[in-house]
């Protein structure tokens, strides 16, 4: 039996108690070790980015919105966030998605689909964390990807990207006149079947575009939209 020092940590925020145990319980069955907050404020003051392979956070929290933890977590951390909403609403999906998460679940959810999520993310994530290769460096007009570092310079200023907006940038860089639909994106970059998930991909690609705005000239772009088709990064 796997005790508890071997098993993958995960930040849990989640108000309800019956369904946060619920879900702690699953997910240590699936090898999983859950620490649990049932409010804001406790999340934060333990939060820890070196201890959590991956956060699970509710956006309804009795003291403050999730999107607020959201939000200090990206400002630490690059670990993988997985929204979890009882509103089937794109707004809130959007709004938590441009904060720096990276995916979503809307209760009531399967635990099976969950953790797919989870795995999905966490090999995704894990995907860049080896050790040991060489040095890639990716360069596109003014910017140079490095793809070992996970680090963006724009004309030698550093971009913060989350771990998908640069999994995004690289795969485009790495294709340029390559024209990927938004389907391929997604399976590409989130490791799992596409079923429609248009408002992940369009949120992400709206951050990364703006995140590449240069304020020195706002009419240079990086990234095409190619309407009923998908995204292309023009070959120079």
């Amino acid at each position: 039996m796997m005790n508890n020092s071997s098993r993958q940590k995960i930040f849990l925020v989640e108000d309800d108690q019956a369904i946060g145990t619920m879900i702690q319980n699953y997910l240590l069955g699936e090898s999983f070790q859950v620490e649990m907050f049932h409010d804001g404020d406790s999340a934060l003051s333990s939060f820890d980015g070196e201890r959590y392979v991956l956060a699970l956070v509710d956006l309804m929290l009795p003291d403050m919105s999730g999107m607020e933890v959201i939000k200090a977590i990206r400002k630490e951390s690059s670990l993988p966030i997985i929204i979890i909403t009882a509103k089937d609403d794109d707004t809130d999906k959007v709004m938590g998605l441009n904060l720096g998460a990276d995916d979503y679940v809307v209760k009531p959810f399967s635990l099976i689909e969950l953790t797919a999520r989870i795995r999905a993310n966490l090999r995704r994530a894990l995907q860049y964390d080896k050790s040991g290769q060489e040095e890639e460096v990716l360069t596109y007009k003014d910017l140079k990807i490095n793809v070992s570092k996970r680090t963006v310079t724009q004309s030698g200023r550093s971009l913060n990207l989350t771990r998908t907006e640069f999994d995004i940038l690289s795969l485009l860089a790495s294709n340029p006149g390559r024209a990927f639909s938004k389907e391929s994106l997604y399976e590409q970059i989130w490791k799992e079947p596409y079923y429609g998930e248009e408002n992940v991909v369009n949120s992400h690609m709206n951050r990364l575009r703006a995140k590449l705005r240069d304020p020195r000239n706002p009419d240079k772009t990086y990234i095409k939209t190619l309407w009923g088709i998908g995204y292309r990064m023009e070959e120079e």
